[in-house]
């Protein structure tokens, strides 16, 4: 070349040689290269777990296919950007740092990390993150995810299957074992744990015959307990135990019903599942409704009696109410003779003896109308200690032992007047030759034990009432028939049998119970319990009864479904200046309200009880257009749908049948005159 020297040449030549052969072998050393680039590639993208490699700035330098998928972007997209440009914030602040971490450390982590994909699902990872350095002492992140979202739904699932099993059985009202051959719990609930005195945790693993303790007698139970165990595991047969006795921590008795099935668990073996119902209340239950079994009958049958007895009275109380009104009504007609008179004055007493018997048939059944009110029972007492003194005689002591405080009830003033005196004459019939009465009072408080007693007991603060004879009392048989109606030991025409029965009805309808005591040739005790109030009312005396006036002719409308009855209350009151409409029913009654217009009468009188609509029906129809409308009901006794209890209070007027025309005036001038 020119001035080129031939060794000059030859050098040139030789370093073209040399730069050729170069340049080959670096374009082979790429070509390896890419190929092994694209060997790397294809085995990252060929991993199912999503890949990446960042730089020191948390750029993308390589993603594999499973990362472009989680993102669902592609390569080109991500290379270079950074986690802030596809996930949400809160996601990428977290991979920040824990990049950072590995950074700042140069130690690898492992985290498990939430990561919402393409689709907008929240997915679980559980990434490893590795440092990096190049030739050049570039730091990279290197990190790896693995996709546990199944996995982690799958053990929360577990998770919940096995919670929700535990507080099944938890809460199952009934002890659930699992034990092996050798006895050893592999699962208690919280019930079998509880009656050793433990908690499941405590129990599981524990040998069933260390938890006995000291107690031979416990022991042994388990003991036998085991041998049933391995019986049943040995057959591979159910067993159904109707009773077995476990002795708790306490040393109390717990009587269970159990069923006990074999079965094979993996890694466990031969076991026995047991579950177990404590039914140490039912079999108390079953003792205690066999004690009742007798008080129970008892009862039904006073009650059937009772059922009979009330409604007799109550048709009885309609004859007798027209014929003590009939004959109250002749008494005063001038034009009859004296013989007549006198058999007026006759069926008039035999009438009022009827009346009396009807009353005790109530004061049974429970459907005597009454009037209760506060009273002080030693009051009461003190009152009619001289009616009763005239009552059982001379040769009989009167002793009254009361509280020295007053003792407050809420009853019928009248009708506990008429079981002190059944009981006192009762006494004194049981002591022709003399004795002693004693009548003491005292407050007591009863609770759960007295209600095995007596199925209507309520607990609480009672005031006991007690008579107690020096008679000849009488044996069990006849303790147990004493309150039974027509039920008498006297002779024949010296009593109805109507006596006790009817004091037991007044009790048990002024919410109140009663107990009797007796042996033969030793007396006999009365104890009567009620409800005792802290309220004073000190009248418990009636007003004297004036002859009533004349009406004003006021109209009144008598709603009576018997004839008899219906004509004549009509004519009492028309005798005493009343206008009177009358109705056979409710139905005629509410026509004839129709016809005489909202002012047509001044007064309902109307019977509680009748066909087709009540008394209190034809009331609330007739309230529903004249709400200040005066309504006096009247009855034989009063429906529980009137009444509660078969009592009426202050607001309501009531009046009980029979009854004399004087008292029927009475109350229809008493109503019609208030304000």
């Amino acid at each position: 070349m020119g001035d080129e020297t031939p060794d000059e040449s030859k050098q040139r030549q030789k370093k073209q040689g040399a730069l050729k052969d170069s340049i080959t072998v670096i374009n082979r050393l790429e070509e390896e290269l890419g190929t092994y680039r694209e060997y790397f590639m294809a085995v990252l993208n060929s991993i199912a777990d999503p890949i990446c490699i960042k730089d020191r700035h948390h750029r993308w330098v390589l993603v594999n296919d499973a990362f472009c998928a989680l993102a669902g972007q592609k390569r080109e997209t991500l290379v270079g950007r950074s986690d802030y440009d596809f996930f949400p914030g809160h996601e990428a602040d977290v991979f920040w740092e824990k990049d950072e971490e590995v950074f700042r450390t140069g130690r690898e982590n492992i985290n498990e990390e939430t990561i919402t994909d393409s689709q907008g699902i929240t997915r679980n990872l559980v990434t490893k993150k590795t440092l990096l350095r190049d030739t050049r002492g570039r730091e990279f992140i290197v990190a790896i995810g693995r996709d546990v979202t199944e996995q982690k739904r799958a053990e929360r699932a577990v998770r919940e299957s096995e919670e929700l099993l535990r507080a099944v059985i938890d809460t199952t009202p009934a002890h659930i074992f699992v034990k092996d051959r050798t006895g050893k719990f592999l699962l208690v609930n919280k019930m079998a744990a509880e009656s050793h005195g433990i908690t499941p945790e405590e129990m599981v693993g524990k040998q069933e015959l260390d938890l006995a303790g000291s107690s031979e007698e416990k022991a042994a139970q388990v003991r036998q307990f085991l041998a049933d165990d391995r019986e049943i595991i040995d057959r591979r047969e159910p067993r159904y135990i109707p009773e077995e006795a476990l002795t708790l921590p306490d040393g109390t008795m717990q009587v269970l019903e159990t069923t006990k099935i074999p079965l094979t668990l993996k890694g466990k073996g031969d076991c026995v599942l047991g579950v177990s119902l404590d039914i140490t209340a039912r079999k108390r239950a079953e003792n205690e409704l066999r004690e009742k079994d007798e008080l129970l009958r008892q009862s039904q049958k006073m009650e059937a009696v009772g059922r009979l007895a009330g409604g007799v009275a109550h048709d009885f109380n309609n004859i007798l109410t027209a014929i003590i009104g009939y004959a109250e009504m002749l008494k005063h007609d001038r034009s009859l003779d004296g013989s007549a008179q006198h058999g007026i004055e006759e069926i008039r007493k035999s009438a009022d003896r009827a009346a009396e018997l009807t009353q005790q048939l109530l004061a049974f059944s429970r459907k005597q109308v009454m009037q209760p009110k506060v009273i002080d029972l030693n009051h009461l007492i003190k009152e009619t200690e001289t009616l009763l003194q005239r009552l059982i005689g001379e040769n009989i002591e009167l002793v009254t032992r009361l509280k020295a405080q007053p003792v407050f009830v809420r009853a019928d003033p009248g009708q506990i007047e008429q079981v002190i005196v059944n009981l006192v004459v009762n006494a004194r019939d049981s002591m022709p030759r003399g004795g002693k009465i004693t009548i003491s009072t005292r407050s007591t408080r009863l609770g759960r034990s007295f209600e095995a007693e007596d199925p209507e007991f309520k607990p609480g603060n009672y005031v006991l009432f007690t008579i107690r004879d020096t008679g000849h009392g009488f044996d069990e048989e006849t303790k147990e028939r004493i309150f039974e109606p027509f039920f008498t030991t006297k002779e024949r025409g010296k009593g109805t049998g109507l006596g006790l029965s009817t004091v037991y009805g007044i009790v048990k309808q002024s919410d109140g119970t009663i107990r009797v005591e007796s042996r033969v040739d030793r007396g006999t005790v009365f104890k009567i319990y009620l409800p005792e109030v802290e309220e004073w009312n000190d009248s418990i005396s009636e007003k004297p009864r004036m002859v009533p006036p004349k009406g004003q002719r006021e109209t009144v409308l008598v709603v009576e479904d018997e004839d008899v009855v219906r004509r004549m209350m009509g004519e009492v009151l028309r005798s005493y200046g009343y206008s009177v409409l009358e109705a056979g029913n409710g139905t005629e009654a509410l026509r004839m309200y129709g016809e005489t217009g909202e002012q047509g009468f001044d007064l309902l009188i109307t019977d509680v009880i009748m066909p087709g609509m009540s008394g209190q029906q034809l009331a609330g129809r007739l309230w529903d257009s004249r709400p200040h409308l005066r309504v006096l009901f009247v009855s034989g006794y009063t429906d529980a749908a009137i009444a509660h209890h078969c009592t009426f209070d202050d607001e309501v007027y009531f009046l009980q049948k029979p009854f004399t025309p004087q008292a029927l005036v009475e109350m229809v001038h008493g109503i019609l005159e208030r304000d």
